[in-house]
């Protein structure tokens, strides 16, 4: 089958890939017009844990210098003879996507619990989370965002992910900083700037697979 990485537009001729998911395996380039799409000929997707998680994500992470990159979510692969068939018929979608995300980049923003007196006001918590969320949204001034509470477990308990282009890198953590020096009892991090895995489609419907992208596998902090 052909395990998919990332479609990407204008990778630097520099450019050499590291390990990828089954580390034997080369990577290689299928041409979608001017497009690479990166990925590896494999009798079978390794499952997903930590270590192919990560292996995934630096493959994909190593193009981000490109001027456009569509990420594909761990464990999406199709049949190798059917692959130029999907590509043929998802040309189009692919393209669209690629564009929503060009020159852009994902940060997100991982709020941290600190007061462990938070966890056990269920209902606060969740609306001063919230709060908080909207005003690092409002600062921000981006319009494409995406926010995800974390769940229960661990002192990362919520998130925010935001799309921006990558010259306005600098100046987004400005405007968020206030908002991170007042919060009280979390703590705000900014990680990153990653590919754009939260906006972009999972492209997996059959014979596609596809498991979730890696959270904080091999985590970057900005500045």
């Amino acid at each position: 089958m052909f395990y998919m990485y990332a479609l990407v537009d204008g990778l630097p001729s520099t450019w050499r890939p590291p390990v990828g998911v089954v580390p034997a395996v080369p990577i290689d380039h299928r041409h979608l017009g001017s497009l690479s799409l990166l990925g590896s000929t494999v009798d079978a997707v390794p499952p997903a844990n930590p270590k192919t998680l990560a292996l995934h994500h630096d493959v994909v992470a190593s193009t981000l210098e490109a001027a456009a990159v569509l990420p594909f979510r761990y464990g999406t692969a199709v049949a190798d003879a059917d692959a130029d068939g999907w590509l043929a018929t998802q040309r189009t979608a692919l393209e669209a996507a690629l564009a929503q995300v060009r020159g852009c980049v994902e940060m997100s923003v991982k709020l941290l619990r600190l007061d462990q007196d938070l966890e056990q006001q269920a209902n606060p918590t969740d609306a001063v989370l919230r709060a908080l969320a909207d005003q690092l949204v409002d600062r921000a001034g981006v319009e494409r965002w995406r926010y995800r509470p974390a769940g229960t477990g661990g002192n990362v308990v919520a998130s925010v992910a935001f799309l921006l282009p990558r010259a306005d890198l600098a100046e987004f953590l400005g405007r968020i900083a206030p908002i991170a020096s007042r919060a009280i009892g979390v703590a705000v991090v900014p990680t990153g700037p990653w590919p754009a895995y939260s906006f972009v489609p999972a492209f997996d419907r059959p014979p596609l697979a596809s498991v979730p992208p890696p959270s904080s596998s091999s985590t970057r902090r900005a500045g």
